[in-house]
């Protein structure tokens, strides 16, 4: 194998090799040294590999994900069509819409409807004198006028109302101030009346519906409404 050989096996990059003297020596003493041969060559060694590009675009591989914009954007609920406005005048017990109240500002916590009677439901005693209620209407099922079942406002609306029950308030009970018996008029409303500590005992469990009357901000009377 030459010198040549070995430069080209080795990867030798491209450059012009020199070699040195190649002398041949003789193995006798006093023998004349051979001429001395110069000789140089070039060896082009192969071309390094591209180094990968460094633009993603460029590669093979898919990009990841990216979130894009469609376009579209999710429905936005909207408040269903104000119901009859609360006022002095008594609404239909088994009436088919909420009630509203135009002008309350809902935003600032719970506070006493507008004075008027409120078709609603007492869900909850804040103390032993505040009493929060919501507005309801009646979904007829089968059978007569009274047959179904009270609904409020739908989950996420802020419709509620909150205030003192009088201390002479007056409560009128559908179903006795025992609760076992069925006191009502040709209305279906509630006609014994049950003292201030039945109410609130009522209000508390959240189960009462009823004609709600709010004056001067305080709860009045209260007359249950009965549904088969």
């Amino acid at each position: 194998m030459t010198t040549f050989d070995l430069f080209r096996r080795a990867g030798v990059p491209a450059v012009a090799v020199t070699l040195l003297s190649l002398t041949a020596c003789s193995g006798a003493s006093g023998t004349a040294a051979s001429p001395t041969v110069t000789a140089t060559v070039t060896v082009t060694a192969p071309a390094s590999p591209a180094e990968p590009s460094a633009d993603p675009a460029a590669s093979d591989a898919p990009a990841a994900d990216t979130p894009t914009d469609s376009g579209t954007t999710a429905p936005t609920a909207k408040p269903g069509k104000a119901g009859p406005p609360i006022t002095d005048k008594t609404p239909a017990p088994f009436g088919g819409s909420l009630q509203s109240d135009p002008g309350h500002d809902f935003t600032k916590g719970l506070s006493p409807s507008s004075d008027g009677v409120v078709r609603g439901q007492l869900v909850a005693m804040h103390d032993e004198n505040v009493a929060e209620y919501r507005p309801i209407k009646f979904v007829k099922e089968y059978g007569g006028s009274t047959s179904g079942h009270f609904e409020g406002p739908p989950e996420g609306d802020v419709t509620a109302f909150a205030a003192p029950i009088a201390g002479d308030v007056v409560f009128l009970s559908a179903v006795g101030c025992d609760g076992k018996d069925q006191t009502i008029d040709g209305d279906y409303l509630g006609s014994q009346r049950c003292s201030r500590d039945k109410l609130v005992l009522r209000a508390d469990a959240g189960d009462l519906r009823a004609l709600i009357t709010v004056k001067g901000g305080q709860i009045v009377k209260v007359t249950e409404i009965y549904a088969a």
